[in-house]
């Protein structure tokens, strides 16, 4: 027997099991990102490039301009090489003319005498410890004209005074010449500095200094027409000897005062040149010696 109360107009269905279901297709969004504008792609991202503001661009600049700083750096130097090169190859052109003979003294040449023919750097120095020992050679000659007026004013001295000068004229500016002046154009002559002719400098620039201060005081029988001497000419109305005395006490300050001045200059520049040390002025010597030295002031 049928059932009275089915429904006969709907086919039977089968419950949900799960009646809060969403019914909806679900989608997944990491199946295919190109279906999922939201996604996240390190592909959408954009990267710094160099040149941009941002840090990469940043350090580009740097870089550039560090390496534009090396190119100006080694421009500098290059032009530096070449500049000194010309210099080089100026002296060796005059030297090949026949400039490189011996000039000096004019009257009888013996050695080789040109300030021109040194470094520029080092031209201006050397031009005023030529005017140096110029002016001993006329403070000398002085001298010896004071010396022979003190003779003839009646000094007691003034025999031995004369005698004294006269071997100063000649002595001092032969020795003076080879041993402190020379030496120092020598160094000089090299652009680094030779180190020996330098220290050769130092020590008899040194004693030249300290004969410079001795004939200032003009301590009488010791061949100067200095301070003492012309004070007592002067004292003694023999105005003519005191004249040339004044002029002489003023030649031998300059002498002290002004080459003390060259001699603290010259030392300036060996303590801002490393070549220019003792240990190198030792190692030269042991090289070539004393005679060689010698010589070499001949050939140069």
């Amino acid at each position: 027997m049928s059932n009275p109360f089915a429904d006969t107009h709907s086919r039977p269905q089968a419950l949900d099991d799960n009646p809060f279901a969403d019914t909806s297709d679900p989608v997944n969004p990491f199946s295919n990102p190109s279906n999922n504008a939201s996604a996240f792609s390190l592909e959408s991202q954009t990267t710094p490039v160099p040149g941009g503001r941002g840090a990469g661009g940043f350090q580009a600049q740097q870089d550039d301009a560090g390496y534009r700083a090396r190119e100006e750096e080694l421009r500098r130097r290059d032009e530096e090489v070449q500049r000194r090169q010309r210099e080089l190859d100026e002296r060796e052109r005059r030297l090949d003319a026949g400039e490189g003979k011996a000039n000096w003294p004019f009257f009888f040449p013996m050695v080789r005498h040109e300030i021109r023919d040194l470094p520029l750097s080092h031209q201006s120095t050397m031009k005023q410890l030529y005017i140096q020992w110029l002016g001993l050679l006329v403070t000398l000659i002085i001298n010896l004209v004071a010396c022979i007026l003190l003779l003839i004013a009646g000094s007691s001295d003034g025999g031995k005074d004369t005698a004294a000068a006269g071997s100063y004229t000649f002595v001092i500016t032969v020795t003076s010449f080879f041993l402190w002046y020379r030496p120092i154009y020598l160094g000089y002559k090299k652009e680094g500095g030779l180190a020996l002719f330098f220290y050769l400098y130092f020590f008899f620039g040194g004693w030249h200094l300290l004969f410079s201060l001795y004939m200032l005081i003009g301590i009488p029988s010791t061949g100067s027409a200095g301070l003492i001497n012309t004070i007592s000419m002067l004292s003694q109305s023999h105005v003519l000897s005191g004249v040339f005395g004044v002029i002489t006490s003023v030649g031998w300050a300059a002498q002290t005062v002004f080459g003390g001045w060259l001699y603290k200059r010259v030392w300036d520049f060996k303590n801002n040149n490393e070549g220019i040390s003792f240990q190198n002025a030792t190692n030269q010597f042991k090289a070539e010696s004393f005679k060689t030295v010698v010589l070499h002031q001949s050939r140069i």
